[in-house]
């Protein structure tokens, strides 16, 4: 029989080709690993058999890159460095390659790396426990780098990648008191994470976006807007999060922190004194020690900006408004706090409901109210107010999480 099927699985064939002279020659082989069946052992040998036969039909194979050639030539120079991916982003996939990718493609073909090789890869990283979001980015990098490659016709086809289905992570933001004390907390650490710790709550601001404000070029306080160019995370300034220029209006606890601030109205908002930008560990540090002054648990900068938009929804803004607000690029995206609204309605403090009132134009009541929850809770107030210190944690209720 030319056709079998092996001890180990695979799908062998074993021939005897004749040639016109009455010379014969025995040829043997196996079905292709992406195509490991009867059939594609049979269309294996005919092909072998059309080879043996017919040597001058047989194009000249082309040199495949190994997905490691690949990877630091051409797709990282074209793809990743060609599209302008964020320093971010860059820095992601060389941690995936280097973590997960090399060891097991580094050296393969990209011709040879096929959908059971990918669906042994994903088992790995099953068996690792690792989370299925992570596994996701894993397997995005992957399937990025192959469908470039068949895109410039390195390979005839990318293979199949199929992603996990993962639900929307949780959104987690402090309630009205807890931010209250926040704001009341942030001043012992100086003015300028007083105004850190503002922009990032009354505008929403990432905390990469508040590292990067600019006095001159971002803020007017005319107007009483700010309006975000740039971003600066990993030592590396370059445009927001989806390259998307926004402009808020301030609310009057942030006009009265930025005020506080004894600088020159020139460069960097948020800075050292030596005029310099603050890095990622001051940022994280000053956090730490404003939350555990407040008397809550230590979370970082982003929820602040989950406590922007969930307030905001909370108060009925607009929905466009608050994508235009948040940056986001999907209205999905800014409708994950809607629905946190809708779920979890509750009675808004007199404070924040009668900053609301009387004001005609919805976008700068929703504004006030954001503004009217510094003062909630005993603290010092975003005018310098001293008043009572904040309770111990252990009494408050546990911050706002919901799916």
């Amino acid at each position: 029989m030319p056709v079998r099927r092996s001890n180990d699985g695979r799908w062998r064939y074993r021939e005897i080709v004749r040639f016109p002279d009455g010379t014969r020659e025995r040829i043997s082989g196996s079905a292709p690993k992406h195509v490991n069946t009867k059939v594609g052992a049979q269309q294996a040998m005919l092909d072998h058999i059309e080879r043996a036969l017919h040597p001058e039909r047989v194009p000249v194979r082309k040199e495949v890159l190994t997905f490691h050639e690949w990877f630091h030539g051409r797709f990282w120079a074209e793809w990743v460095t060609g599209r302008k991916n964020k320093p971010t982003e860059r820095r992601s996939k060389t941690i995936i390659y280097e973590c997960h990718l090399k060891d097991v493609f580094g050296s393969l073909p990209l011709d040879e790396i096929g959908v059971t090789e990918i669906a042994q890869f994903r088992a790995a990283l099953v068996a690792r426990d690792l989370s299925e979001k992570r596994i996701n980015n894993i397997l995005a990098v992957l399937s990025k780098a192959l469908k470039y490659a068949a895109e410039v016709e390195l390979i005839a086809k990318a293979p199949r990648i199929g992603l996990f289905k993962v639900e929307r992570p949780e959104i987690v933001a402090w309630d009205f008191e807890q931010y209250a004390r926040l704001l009341a907390a942030a001043p012992t650490e100086g003015p300028e994470w007083l105004a850190a710790v503002a922009l990032a709550g009354e505008a929403g601001l990432r905390v990469g976006e508040v590292k990067a404000l600019r006095w001159r070029e971002d803020v007017d306080l005319i107007a009483r807007t700010i309006t975000v160019n740039q971003q600066t995370r990993n030592a590396e300034t370059t445009t927001p999060k989806g390259r998307t220029r926004r402009t808020i209006l301030m609310t009057e606890t942030l006009v009265q922190a930025l005020k506080r601030m004894d600088v020159i109205r020139e460069g960097l908002v948020v800075r050292n004194s030596d005029g310099s930008a603050k890095t990622d560990g001051q940022a994280d540090a000053a956090m730490q020690r404003i939350c555990r002054r407040a008397g809550l648990p230590v979370r970082y900068w982003h929820i602040l900006r989950h406590t922007f938009g969930t307030h905001a929804a909370l108060f009925g803004v607009n929905p466009w408004r608050l994508q235009a607000w948040m940056g986001h690029k999907r209205i999905d995206e800014t409708m994950l706090y809607i629905h946190v609204a809708e779920a979890h309605a509750r009675d808004l403090p007199d404070p924040v409901r009668e900053a609301g009132q009387g004001e005609p134009d919805p976008d700068r009541r929703v504004m006030r109210m954001i503004g009217a929850r510094a003062a909630l809770t005993p603290g010092r107030d975003a005018r310098g107010k001293d008043v009572a210190k904040p309770t111990d944690v252990r009494k408050e209720k546990g911050h706002l999480s919901v799916a």
